[in-house]
């Protein structure tokens, strides 16, 4: 198993601005076959997380990281959830792949314990334990 927990930067292109510099943190799991990237934002503006925003972060962390789209599980962290439409703290979004650009995402919630679990347990649980619950994702 490997994982990567950074900072991350990409440009993307946004209705009003133009460009703009989005800043988020990634942590991002290599788990057997399956490869889990958990995205939350970091110095920006609350919700960011919208469809051209996140098609295109999306697009470069696979580019960027050469992730597999076909087994990549994408899940994003919104601590001002209150204000979405799904309840959570975390979801997962699907996205339609051409390639290797994201496109056209669908969001559902997940239970947050799952995820915290996921993460709390990336070091001190055995890989089949992280495998049940990555497992319990799909």
């Amino acid at each position: 198993m490997k994982q990567l927990n950074m900072f991350y930067e990409c440009h993307v292109t946004n209705q009003e601005s133009g460009i703009w510099q989005l800043k988020c943190h990634l942590h991002i799991i290599n788990l057997f076959e399956q490869q889990i990237v958990i995205v939350s934002p970091q110095n920006c503006e609350i919700g960011w997380f919208i469809t051209a925003q996140v098609e295109q972060l999306a697009t470069h962390v696979v580019c960027d990281f050469d992730l597999d789209p076909t087994c990549l599980t994408w899940i994003e962290y919104d601590a001002d959830y209150a204000n979405r439409a799904i309840a959570t703290k975390y979801s997962e979004i699907e996205f339609q792949w051409r390639k290797r650009v994201a496109k056209n995402p669908r969001w559902k919630g997940i239970a947050d314990d799952l995820i915290e679990d996921l993460i709390d347990n990336v070091f001190t649980r055995p890989q089949i334990r992280l495998a049940s619950l990555v497992g319990a994702l799909r």
